[in-house]
């Protein structure tokens, strides 16, 4: 009987453990450990310089009332593309991806990756929030953290250097959302969708011919290991987001949920943007001062031939959009506002 009363307390103790970690249950009075969920390792600088200082400022402004364990490398669910999904279910307290894995839910955010948009990740993130009122819903089922985009992405390719566009032709990009996939197509390349996850080992066996991604992930996802070309042309920023559980978030007490606001939003959303678009430039200028990257800049009248090419993809998605009684002008004026 003593023996089967410490199996049961024991059992109890295991489940109870369990719960406090996915953040279901507090741990003591006042008290609760929320699970932040993401793909990358833990020396990814969305990690390292983002997500992980932002715990700290939690823990300490809470007096650790409140605490936020990170679960990085996919400890909490493997594949990229169900991150949005695991917080939905409470998988996880809160999440980090990208909206373009599963672009069909945000077709209002995903206007900001249309070729050209932004000059840069931190306009490119002013533009979100300068349209928030206009997106917010494609949300709904979260509470939205914050809302950012890397830096432009750069066509990266193994054995091929691209220098005119005539150079793309037949070749097979990977892309990560489907409207970047749109504007390969318009370069007169074909479009391979695959996760960040994948891209190294795709670039390296010939699964595809090259990339369309940030060069923040040459350091980051050892890119710069595979790649020997990099071309930079008036291509697109992807958006990522950070979102919290609406239940966990309802759970915390009213100073807790506070602090979550006062720490995240536009502010954080602007760092996270800031640091992407310095890794970025970092890593470029790196490849060309290792010798080990050509980083080529296509002339005045070749770039012009590009966007000539690209014009297309923003009057069809526009169109698509207002076919679905989307209204794509109307948010486009609002994040182009927002990014001047």
């Amino acid at each position: 009987m003593l023996r089967h009363d410490i199996s049961l307390r024991h059992y109890v103790y295991m489940v109870a453990a369990a719960l406090v970690l996915l953040g279901v249950v507090p741990l003591h009075s006042g008290a609760a450990e929320l699970s932040l969920a993401h793909f990358t390792s833990p020396k990814h600088p969305m990690d390292r310089l983002v997500m992980r200082p932002w715990t700290e400022d939690v823990a300490r402004l809470t007096n650790r009332e409140l605490t936020i364990r990170i679960y990085p490398g996919g400890e909490l669910g493997k594949g990229p593309k169900a991150q949005y999904k695991r917080a939905v279910d409470g998988i996880a307290d809160v999440t980090f991806g990208l909206q373009g894995y599963t672009s069909t839910l945000f077709p209002r955010t995903l206007l900001v990756e249309l070729p050209g948009l932004a000059p840069d990740a931190m306009a490119a993130t002013q533009m979100l929030w300068g349209a928030i009122d206009q997106i917010r819903t494609e949300y709904d089922r979260t509470h939205v953290l914050a809302l950012w985009t890397n830096d432009r992405a750069v066509l990266m390719t193994r054995d091929k250097p691209v220098r005119t566009l005539d150079d793309l032709k037949g070749m097979k990009i990977r892309t990560p959302s489907k409207l970047q996939g749109e504007i390969i197509k318009a370069l007169g390349a074909t479009p391979v969708a695959m996760p960040v996850t994948r891209m190294y080992n795709a670039l390296k066996t010939g699964v595809v011919d090259g990339l369309m991604v940030a060069s923040s992930v040459i350091k980051s996802f050892k890119i710069g290991e595979v790649a020997r070309y990099y071309t930079v042309g008036p291509f697109a920023h992807t958006a990522f987001f950070l979102v919290m559980n609406k239940g966990s978030y309802g759970k915390l007490t009213p100073d807790q949920r506070q602090i979550i606001d006062e720490t995240t939003g536009r502010a954080l959303s602007l760092k996270a943007a800031k640091v992407y678009e310095e890794a970025g430039a970092a890593a470029l200028q790196h490849e060309a001062d290792s010798g080990r990257g050509e980083i080529i800049r296509l002339p005045a009248d070749e770039e012009q031939r590009w966007r000539a090419a690209l014009q297309g993809v923003r009057d069809n998605t526009v169109k698509a959009l207002e076919a679905k009684a989307i209204p794509a002008p109307a948010i486009l004026s609002a994040m182009e506002a927002a990014g001047k």
